[in-house]
């Protein structure tokens, strides 16, 4: 299914739109200053209003909108879209101009589908697929951003690594009129943290009815879909709410080498239990090549070398069955609030106050970390005195060149969910940064190309479920994602519910780096990081480590040439 869409802000007749260049044909929508093209499915509001991507009615149960009878563009934007944002859900984007000739461009809250800007004076262009808005040449590479991505996961801003554009975060709206164009926030997370005071046995079922609500509901709008499954709780979670509803779910679980890249154990319990068709592939070395860019459609530098084994297994598949779109678990650990630190403690104890239930947050911590209970006191009171509790970044500063990494780190926080309001509880502060965190790698392929990649679990009903169950209910009886394992504890097979450790491709990255060692090595010393002062190529020199901190370098070189293969891409290389 064709995707991506591309909206022209203020287009004159001196600079016709590249609109229509792009997709070959008359404009699908316009109104105002305002022409609109997509390949997405779109919902027409009325003569002023359009719905570009995936709408339902919030239920449960959920309805998809195919139409826009009824609807009323001037009523759902009212009032900063709360019609809108409180009563229907999806991967959309809404566009809205008002009679006055102010335009109105909101990011449902999900993120599912991705929003792009390029600001060139008077005019505004806007696009799902980042490819429309910039080529690749000299100077088009923002090196601050792409140092900023690589120190750290929390060091993410709207701007992109690509100079001119910018990401319109989920939830926010672009508000262009005759004074300026500005960004407004019409939905945060921080609305939806505060607990709902009900039992965690409640928090459980209700979790699990809107799991199933959103994920049905996806699964509703592909005839064939292809699961990454891995045996995980959060792929398999999404196994089990989608099979009710899907005509055709296939599971893939990918082969790596070790006893950790092989997981099909796992995949084929969850598999035999919903009675959905299994497929097993390996990863496969002869499908890499370093210095090829792995998502090029990526405005940031962040998918690893391995996936380009993974796309090679989708593509092989899509020859031999139908694919209408892909489906993941993906964002689960942030949703699910994964958290392994003190902080539920102390949210515990500053919404509680001191409660002899607080023992029972030690010992699950102590049960969940493996910390003994003295030790998880004194981690719990050090991180009250160090920040409050709040989540404070996190760098990585192995290979960073110092400077640059004293840039960022003066800096800080500049993604706006991360500037917590005064009385955030500190659990909710990771919780909400995990949250950033899942938003920034959705599309696994080019829109305009593939089936699109959807993470139902992103879906914005659920989020706000889970923000709103506190952070220590989450680890009840010393397990993380307690209440996920719960809500299906009776849907899944008990090997699933009860899983502590997952597997993953680290043996195959490690083989990619040993048999590419010194293609690597050479890439990063002739690169443009390099070049750009982002990287430490001294770094290169150290002997190599057969221990754990050696297989940190390894992964940490396989990041910077996978960020070195991009920014050679989009300088033009």
């Amino acid at each position: 299914m064709a995707g991506s869409f591309y909206i022209d802000i203020n287009v004159t007749a001196e600079k016709p739109s590249a609109g229509q260049e792009i997709f070959g044909r008359a404009p699908d929508f316009t109104a105002a200053n305002v022409m609109l093209w997509s390949n997405e499915p779109m919902i027409a509001i009325d003569a002023r209003t359009v719905i570009i991507g995936y709408l339902f009615r919030k239920g449960p149960p959920s309805v998809r909108v195919r139409e826009g009878a009824g609807m009323d563009g001037d009523a759902l934007a009212a009032a900063d879209g709360q019609a809108l944002i409180t009563g229907y859900w999806g991967g959309y984007v809404f566009v809205h101009v008002a009679e006055d000739g102010a335009l109105y461009v909101l990011r449902d809250p999900s993120g599912l589908l991705p929003c792009y800007i390029r600001r060139c004076g008077a005019a505004t262009a806007m696009a799902g697929d980042v490819t429309d808005l910039a080529a690749p040449g000299p100077d088009r590479i923002n090196f601050e951003e792409v140092g900023r991505v690589l120190a750290s996961g929390d060091a993410r801003s709207a701007k992109t690594c690509l100079v001119g554009i910018e990401e319109l975060i989920a939830g926010e709206c672009l508000v262009a009129d005759r004074q300026r164009v500005r960004i407004e926030r019409w939905w945060s997370p921080w609305i939806h943290v505060a607990p709902s005071g009900i039992s965690f046995e409640e928090e459980a079922n209700q979790l699990r009815q809107t799991i199933a609500d959103c994920v049905g509901s996806w699964s509703s709008c592909f005839p064939s879909i292809l699961l990454g499954s891995s045996g995980g709780l959060d792929s398999s979670i999404v196994a089990v709410a989608a099979t009710p509803r899907s005509e055709r779910l296939t599971a893939l679980t990918l082969v790596s080498p070790g006893v950790a890249g092989d997981e099909r154990p796992y995949a084929h319990a969850v598999a035999s239990s919903l009675g959905i068709r299994l497929r097993d592939a390996p990863l496969d070395l002869a499908d890499i090549d370093v210095e090829r860019a792995v998502t090029p459609h990526h405005p940031w530098p962040i998918s690893p070398i391995f996936k380009q084994a993974v796309g090679a297994v989708h593509r092989r598949l899509q020859s031999e069955m139908p694919i209408d779109a892909h489906f993941s678990g993906n964002g689960g650990d942030g949703i699910f609030c994964s958290i392994r630190s003190a902080v539920p403690l102390l949210d515990h104890f500053l919404s509680e106050g001191p409660r002899t239930a607080l023992g029972k947050t030690v010992r699950n911590l102590s049960n969940l970390t493996g910390a003994d209970i003295f030790t998880v006191l004194r981690h719990a009171w050090s991180r009250q005195r160090r920040s409050g509790g709040a989540h404070l970044p996190r760098y990585n500063e192995l290979g960073l060149e110092r400077e640059r990494l004293a840039q960022i780190k003066a800096q800080g926080f500049t993604h706006p969910w991360l500037l917590q309001p005064a009385d955030a509880l500190p659990g909710k502060t990771v919780h909400v940064a995990f949250l950033m965190r899942a938003q920034k790698s959705l599309e696994l392929y080019p829109r305009r190309s593939a089936p699109p990649h959807v993470a139902p679990l992103l879906s914005q009903p659920i989020v706000e479920l889970c923000l709103s169950i506190p952070t220590w209910h989450w680890i009840a009886d010393g397990r993380d994602r307690a209440v996920a394992r719960a809500a299906f504890s009776n849907r899944l097979p008990k090997t699933i519910i009860e899983r502590s450790q997952k597997g993953g491709p680290a043996e195959f990255n490690l083989s990619i780096y040993r048999t590419q060692r010194d293609r690597l090595h050479e890439m990063l010393r002739s690169g443009v990081l390099a070049a750009a002062g982002i990287i430490d190529i001294s770094f290169l020199d150290e002997p190599e480590d057969i221990s754990w901190r050696g297989n940190a370098r390894e992964q940490r070189i396989l990041a910077f040439a996978a960020a070195e293969s991009w920014a050679r891409r989009w300088n033009g290389g």
